[in-house]
């Protein structure tokens, strides 16, 4: 009882908090300017202070969703908007457009939203308001300009739940390598032993069960944004602190925008098209002939390395496998410049044998070598006059401004050699595989490399996974390391290549040994036949972030359903799949454990609907549906 009363006080001290807050700031604001979304279902309203600065909130017609918040930018020491001026709609427009992209095999995808631009004095700043959340950015001063600090907040209910990844050591914000996990938001800026700085996405779960996340969107020549928690409010916070850093308006007209999207369920928030829809377009010239871009398939040794790693003959044990499990690449990783002293004759004859097996070939390369131009340009020239269907580069460990417009830069440069790209040691995306198509993955994640590095990964950060990550697009977390796979089932495993997003899905597991051992014979016709891209993805009902993930995906004419238990103890989840027109058109296989092994079963598709699964503590379920022939 005593437990309830405090736990209850803690939530009556913090609406008080909040309201007070809240009410200092009405006192003394200004008449504001009142946006609103295609639908009109969110409004955003945007006010001066008194001369204290300007102010916004984000609302629907049933509750405010941001209370309070700055807006601001400091450059060069000084205020960018003049807090004596007032705001001033200067025009909106509505924006309806349609685009595709690769990750969703070119299906399109549909947005619309009102765009406001508003005159603070001599500054401009623009807004988009859409049905399922608005974003917001800052004209830059013409010239040189140096940064120094952002005051755009977001002040949300103390009472929601938010999910963050946690790192407890520096790396945390390097590479975006930690655990997703949860806490109250007013709890964000003490739980962190590393402080209260945190990374990309933060997603947030209302009282009402609706969901809230902050991002970026169109990050370049920029400092990537953080969060900086202080009870509850957010901050953007920058890498370079109070050096700040220097923006050219010759590269950049505009900041990045600063994202809060608004989902009423988790499917509204792993469908949400926000993020894609604010980033430009390919430009037209540099990705002409996208011809080389292709989604498939990779192998690897690296993750699985014994004493033969990197050895000719072992690689090509790899890519003689690989093209028996129909895979379309195989990736040569840490090690094979030192390892093979006449490096380009051997590549050279691997991607050769790899063209005769219908493998491309992608090589690994520490990211420190190619921050000289010369160098790197004349690096890539060699990969692609050998062949090389693609790069994976690493270790960049900084969103600073200066890896950004490194990151940049090599999308274009492998862009005109024609060679994909994956992003190691890195930030999460946000977004730029729009304009840049060929970046076909990136890291930004915890993934199963830390399962042979004594940090093996928990059920739990997998359910959490495709609800945070992975709203902000694909991830090279290479799944499906069934013989290290931890506390984990096979069966979890094999569905984690259904629920994680990647165009180059890198398969963890040894190709030899999928083929070799009769453990993996019943999942062999799902790996051979497995999408990278999908035209369709549906949250299904009892998915719950951090502890289970259910989700139905389509392509072409199939649908594949996969499910995860994130809990230490089974789990009972229910299938409707009412979804889908005419079930009784399908067949259906069911893959589930048994005993340590995988359980291969034929049933009917009406019968699995609307019926209770039992899924087994860290357990994995996968069905798939084909049309009857």
């Amino acid at each position: 009882m005593k437990q309830l009363i405090r736990k209850t006080g803690s939530y009556i001290l913090a609406a008080l908090s909040l309201i007070t807050y809240t009410a200092d700031l009405s006192r003394a604001a200004e008449k504001p300017l009142v946006l609103k979304s295609p639908s009109s279902a969110l409004i955003v309203s945007i006010y001066g202070n008194g001369g204290k600065g300007f102010y916004y909130t984000f609302s629907s017609k049933n509750q405010v969703l941001v209370y309070p918040s700055r807006l601001g930018l400091t450059i060069a020491g000084k205020p960018l908007l003049d807090p004596a001026a007032k705001p001033l709609l200067i025009d909106s427009s509505t924006v309806n457009e349609s685009f595709s992209l690769l990750r969703h095999n070119h299906q399109a995808r549909n947005t619309i939203y009102k765009k406001y631009r508003i005159g603070i004095g001599k500054s401009l700043i623009e807004l988009a308001v859409f049905d399922e959340g608005y974003a917001i950015r800052y004209q830059l001063p013409t010239g040189q300009a140096h940064i120094n600090a952002e005051q755009t907040s977001f002040v949300l209910d103390g009472n929601a739940r938010v999910w963050f990844f946690e790192r407890t050591n520096n790396w945390k914000l390097k590479s975006y390598a930690g655990l997703w996990t949860q806490t109250r938001l007013d709890s964000l800026d003490k739980i962190s032993p590393t402080g209260p700085v945190q990374g990309k996405p933060l997603v947030a779960r209302l009282t009402d069960q609706s969901y809230l996340f902050i991002t970026e969107a169109a990050l370049q020549s920029y400092s990537g944004m953080r969060l900086k928690a202080n009870k509850n409010k957010l901050t953007v916070d920058f890498t370079e602190g109070n050096k700040g850093f220097d923006v050219s308006a010759g590269q950049l007209s505009f900041t990045p925008w600063r994202i809060i999207g608004w989902a009423k369920d988790l499917n509204a928030l792993v469908n949400q098209t926000i993020v894609e829809a604010l980033n430009a377009k390919p430009d037209s010239l540099l990705f002409k002939n996208t011809d080389y871009i292709k989604p498939g398939k990779s192998a690897w040794s690296w993750i699985s390395r014994d004493e033969n790693y990197l050895e000719p003959a072992a690689e090509k044990k790899i890519i003689d496998a690989a093209a028996q499990l129909n895979y379309t690449y195989t990736l040569i990783d840490d090690g094979w410049e030192a390892k093979w002293k006449q490096k380009w004759e051997v590549l050279k004859d691997l991607i050769h044998y790899g063209h005769k097996q219908k493998i491309g070939v992608w090589v690994w390369k520490d990211s420190k070598f190619l921050r000289d131009e010369a160098y790197r340009d004349a690096f890539l020239d060699t990969l692609s006059r050998l062949g090389v269907a693609g790069i994976k580069i690493d270790f960049m460990n900084s969103e600073a401004k200066e890896l950004i417009d490194f990151e940049i830069a090599f999308l274009k440069a492998t862009a005109k050699k024609k060679l994909m790209v994956n992003f190691h040691g890195c930030q999460t995306s946000s977004g730029e595989y729009r304009t840049y198509p060929n970046e076909m993955t990136r890291e930004g994640i915890r993934g199963m490399e830390l399962n042979i590095m004594n940090e093996p990964i928990p059920a739990w950060h997998n359910a959490a996974l495709p609800f945070t990550r992975f709203i902000m697009g694909h991830a090279d977390y290479t799944p499906a390391l069934f013989s290290k796979r931890a506390s984990t089932t096979l069966t979890h495993q094999l569905a984690l290549l259904y629920l994680f997003d990647s165009p180059f899905q890198c398969v963890a597991e040894n190709p030899v040994r999928l083929l070799e051992d009769s453990l993996y014979r019943p999942i062999l016709p799902l790996l051979r036949d497995l999408p990278t891209t999908w035209d369709k993805t549906q949250v299904l009902d009892g998915s719950d972030i951090g502890r289970c993930a259910i989700l139905a995906k389509k392509k072409g004419t199939d649908w594949y359903i996969a499910a995860i238990n994130g809990l230490d103890k089974a789990q009972d989840i229910g299938l409707d799949l009412s979804f889908i027109e005419d079930l009784s058109a399908y067949t259906a296989m069911v893959i589930s454990d048994t005993g340590g092994a995988f359980s291969s079963a034929l049933a009917i598709p009406a019968l699995l609907n609307k019926k209770k699964v039992s899924i087994p503590a860290a357990g994995g379920l996968v069905i798939r549906l084909t049309p009857k022939k």
